[in-house]
């Protein structure tokens, strides 16, 4: 049985409408607990959004993300996790490092597409990127030392997002 989140309440900062939150929770746990029907699938925990509220309380929107990151295990519809055969394995990509104009911090990027790519290929990986991480990424920008060149990462973040949402 899983049990209900807590998320913390803010008034400032990034944040999410309360009901909105509540209502697709209570749908993700009575699919969780097997307890409703039609169920929630992956693709609507995927594609959820949220209002933000302008003025008064909201529940912290990396919380809700995480936690909605974390209920996709829990889908009867969930994409079953398997190490793709080797010969059909995407490669990572080769960025330009670019040193005189902003780039972004390589081991960042280095990191976080080392996890891109274990989850696309289902591989092990601590931590599976979800298309939803892919769209709030953010890496230090850096100046005058070595980073990659920023266009190509994003483009690379655009058809990485599209892997893993199936378009």
């Amino acid at each position: 049985m899983v049990l209900r989140p807590e998320f913390t309440v803010r008034r400032i900062g990034e944040r999410y409408d309360r009901g909105q939150v509540d209502a697709l929770v209570e749908r993700v746990l009575a699919t969780a607990n097997r307890t409703v029907s039609p169920s929630v699938t992956v693709a609507e925990l995927r594609s959820a959004a949220f209002g933000t509220p302008l003025f008064g309380t909201g529940y912290s929107a990396e919380e809700v993300d995480d936690f909605l990151a974390d209920a996709e295990q829990w889908m009867p519809d969930r994409p079953v996790t398997g190490q793709v055969p080797t010969h059909q394995q995407r490669q990572g990509p080769l960025f330009t490092p670019v040193r005189l104009r902003e780039g972004y911090n390589m081991e960042q990027v280095d990191d976080f597409v080392d996890r891109v790519m274990a989850t696309v290929n289902g591989l092990p990986v601590d931590r599976p990127v979800t298309p939803r991480e892919i769209r709030k990424v953010q890496f230090t920008p850096v100046r005058l030392t070595v980073g990659y060149d920023v266009e190509e990462v994003d483009n690379f973040l655009d058809k990485a997002e599209g892997w893993l949402s199936g378009s």
